[in-house]
């Protein structure tokens, strides 16, 4: 994400989106009542019975609704036209919506911008300067492959190795070349300039000799780091995040922060320092007994939060926004998803 201009006399935030996980940010901010302007398509009818074309618009909105679709790679917003031009293409108050995509540009406009949102849209655009971080997750059977975004964690699919104890030398030796070379041959696809391949036993310590004896790091021109992890699967991917191998890696990352957070959080429940729930909050806020606030993405638009949050900010206590769909988030849900310490 890159953030254009900050319009402070009109509350209007001018944005070029760059990826999925800045439609994901986007949707996170934008709450009924706001408003979107983007270049969008209307089909126009010069007759009613006229089947009409798309014509090329540029749409302000009231908006009622947002909703990612990560498969389409669109965020759709919708709500009534407020303005817009040609005006011969358009029809004022009646429903649009506004399917935005990665490279395109908006307007969000709000009566107020409090920091923690301007801080969410700060970190959005921090995090697409940042080089993203493949991770292979391997052992003889299989490998799981996964990416580090600034949003969280995203899984792709895993590939089997086929090995068998019954297989002659030879036949083993050829297969488990082939899983090599289909695991260095993602890798090397990986839209990354950083990849970790990490996992219990010696199949990471095999794929990297091989690796080497071949010299198909070089040609994959990517850093690649090997960790141990207790596991393969997504857990392992989790444990290697907050491990202090890939601190240097990762330092200054979102998720790292998040998972340490918890931490700090949890610890703070065995001495009653930490509590839980917005009533709870509420209170700590009031009486002066809050240094952080810690909630999920999902409840920034529920008034009640809106309303803690401002007391928050005003208070000076410092607020962190959790991405409710990563393990920390789910695990911030169960404690009614906003939390202080």
């Amino acid at each position: 994400m890159k953030i254009i201009k900050f319009y402070e006399s009109t509350g209007t935030l001018k944005v070029r989106l760059d990826t999925v996980e800045d439609l994901w940010c986007v949707e996170r901010i934008v709450f009924k009542g706001d408003m979107v302007k983007s270049e969008s398509k209307r089909r126009f009818k010069s007759v009613e019975t006229d089947a009409g074309e798309l014509k090329d618009v540029v749409i302000k909105i009231g908006v009622e609704e947002t909703k990612l679709d990560k498969a389409a790679m669109r965020l759709r917003v919708r709500g009534k036209i407020l303005e817009g031009r040609p005006l011969e293409y358009i029809t004022l108050n009646s429903y649009h919506t506004l399917n935005i995509a990665p490279e395109d540009t908006i307007e969000i406009i709000k009566t107020e911008w409090p920091d923690y949102i301007i801080q969410v849209v700060k970190n959005a655009a921090r995090d697409s300067k940042k080089p993203r971080l493949g991770i292979i997750a391997v052992d003889d059977e299989k490998a799981l492959f996964a990416y580090l975004h600034g949003s969280g964690i995203q899984f792709e699919n895993e590939v089997y190795s086929h090995l068998s104890k019954r297989m002659s030398q030879k036949d083993f030796t050829e297969q488990q070349n082939k899983y090599f070379n289909q695991i260095l041959d993602f890798a090397g696809r990986m839209p990354v300039e950083i990849v970790v391949i990490a996992g219990p036993g010696f199949t990471k310590d095999d794929i990297k000799k091989y690796a080497e004896a071949n010299s198909i790091l070089k040609k994959i021109g990517k850093r690649f780091f090997f960790f141990k992890t207790s596991n393969n699967e997504r857990s392992g991917v989790y444990e290697l995040i907050r491990g202090k191998e890939i601190a240097e890696i990762l330092e200054g990352d979102r998720m790292r922060e998040e998972f340490a957070l918890m931490a700090e959080f949890l610890e703070g429940l065995e001495s009653g320092r930490s509590k839980s729930g917005i009533k709870a909050v509420l209170d700590s806020i009031d009486n002066y007994d809050a240094d952080r606030i810690l909630v999920n993405d999902s409840m920034l638009a529920e008034e009640e939060v809106k309303n803690a949050l401002s007391k928050a900010e005003a208070a000076r206590i410092r607020i962190s926004i959790i991405n409710s769909d990563d393990e920390v988030g789910v695990q911030l849900h169960s404690f009614g998803d906003i939390v202080c310490m």
